[in-house]
């Protein structure tokens, strides 16, 4: 089987992070794969609800999470919407949001697929 393709994720960061610790690279991705749905649902509810602080919030409290696991694309919308979440066209909000949001759930698929490939390589 081959290493999955990472694309969202910076495996060489979490590799140099974890000190090459598989161990320890395996409990960060457990932790990613159970903690960003919760927060992607909770982001989904405040831009339902419109709620700009709620979004902010959000956003920063997953802004480290999110540098540490080197999805570097979402860095600038995130500073954005942390500095402009009050005056920003909800048209724009939107569409940042939406852009976070369609980015994590694809670092998510690459961190699943990454757990079941280190799974199955563990048990051959």
């Amino acid at each position: 089987m081959i290493e999955p393709q990472m694309r969202y994720i910076n495996l060489e960061n979490l590799e140099n992070i974890s000190r090459g610790d598989d161990k320890r690279l395996f409990k960060y991705l457990i932790q990613f794969r159970e903690l960003i749905p919760e927060r992607t649902a909770q982001l989904q509810n405040a831009l339902q609800l419109a709620d700009r602080v709620q979004i902010r919030q959000i956003l920063h409290k997953m802004s480290p999470q999110l540098q540490f696991f080197g999805i570097t694309n979402v860095v600038d919308p995130i500073q954005r919407l942390e500095c402009e979440y009050q005056t920003m066209a909800i048209d724009e909000l939107n569409t940042l949001v939406t852009k976070i949001l369609v980015t994590l759930e694809k670092a998510l698929i690459e961190v699943s697929q990454l757990i079941d490939y280190k799974q199955n390589n563990q048990n051959t």
